[in-house]
């Protein structure tokens, strides 16, 4: 192989090169112009921080500028990404955060919640499932709805946070949780809009069963919600359950329905 440098001292150079960017600190590496060496040091901090911005806004807003740069600086210094696709560095960063950084006396207590609450929306835009490719835009109707099996969407994910992630911004940080958490209903619709909804006990019970057990109807569901709330009417537990279906399958949350197991006969 024609080389002026061997492949050993070839790949120190490298290693070299890659450290000082992600640590301006130390010493140039030999022969590389301090101006050059500048350039490549700037252009992949401000690549990694804009990213990162994108991904969390909310966290950005928070954090002071001096605050933020260390962030970014200590991300790359001291985290190494094992997948080379520049879409799963909100996820590295979290994973950082989560289980390699020192905690910092900056840290708001609900971080780790908003950091996920906001990657669920970077996470789900750029998810490649196409669930409404075979599904017609038509809506089920009531009967539909209650005598067979109404199917999730899976671009539809809920959660339950300790903190109201969802109210975060720069003049609300609260410092202790509420006494109620909160369900959040995070979906992508046939448009590709990436939406939040706030949910209830009922509501989210509701999509857990539809999620969890694919052979029950609507109906079956809302009967078991019923029992559950056994201080609510039945037939007031039905009829609400109903007007969500229905907002569900509006919202590209249910799509469809499919034939129970106790109706396919």
């Amino acid at each position: 192989m024609n080389a002026s440098v061997p492949e050993p001292d070839f790949k120190q150079r490298q290693r070299r090169f890659a450290d000082q960017i992600r640590n301006p600190n130390q010493p140039l590496p030999e022969g590389i112009e301090p101006r050059r060496m500048q350039v490549y040091t700037e252009l992949f901090f401000n690549n990694l921080a804009g990213f990162l911005e994108g991904a969390f806004p909310v966290y950005r807003s928070l954090c002071s500028d001096r605050f933020w740069a260390d962030e970014v600086r200590g991300f790359m210094q001291h985290y190494s990404a094992q997948s080379p696709l520049f879409r799963n560095l909100a996820q590295a960063y979290r994973e950082y955060v989560e289980q390699q950084r020192p905690p910092r006396s900056e840290d708001p207590p609900f971080l780790q919640e908003l950091l996920h609450y906001e990657w669920v929306e970077l996470a789900l835009d750029i998810d490649e499932a196409d669930p409404f490719e075979s599904i017609p835009p038509s809506l089920p109707d009531a009967e539909q709805l209650l005598r067979e099996h109404p199917r999730v969407s899976p671009l539809a994910w809920s959660f339950c946070y300790r903190w109201p992630v969802h109210h975060i911004f720069r003049d609300y940080q609260p410092t202790q949780p509420p006494e109620q958490s909160s369900w959040l209903l995070v979906y992508r619709t046939r448009q590709d809009e990436v939406k939040f909804m706030e949910l209830n006990a009922v509501s989210a019970r509701l999509l857990w069963l539809l999620s969890e057990q694919p052979g029950i109807s609507g109906a079956r569901a809302l009967e078991q919600i019923a029992t559950e709330l056994d201080h609510l009417a039945k037939d007031t537990v039905i009829q609400g359950g109903l007007q969500l279906l229905h907002q569900f399958a509006e919202n590209d949350i249910v799509l469809g329905t499919t034939p129970c197991q106790e109706t396919a006969s």
